[in-house]
């Protein structure tokens, strides 16, 4: 299992969190993406989160997933 972290705004005061993304590749591409933990002040909060607020970071995550593995595809072709 791989993952991928990222800081986003959360809640109403926009607090900062940090996501760990987790995720399974192969050859093509990744599969079984799903968030794993949602760190705010060093500790794990993923339990604390509404059903809704969960559901907007998971679809956050997954656009910025997608994102960062176009980036990082495109710079690591170029590299001889």
């Amino acid at each position: 299992m791989n993952t991928w972290e990222f800081d986003t705004l959360v809640g109403a005061g926009s607090e900062k969190v940090t996501i760990v993304y987790e995720y399974e590749q192969d050859l093509d591409d990744t599969f079984n993406e799903s968030i794993r933990e949602v760190w705010f002040e060093g500790r794990n909060c993923i339990g604390l989160l509404t059903d809704e607020a969960f559901k907007d970071l998971e679809m956050e995550a997954a656009m910025r997933f997608q994102h960062h593995k176009l980036n990082f595809k495109q710079t690591s072709d170029i590299q001889p």
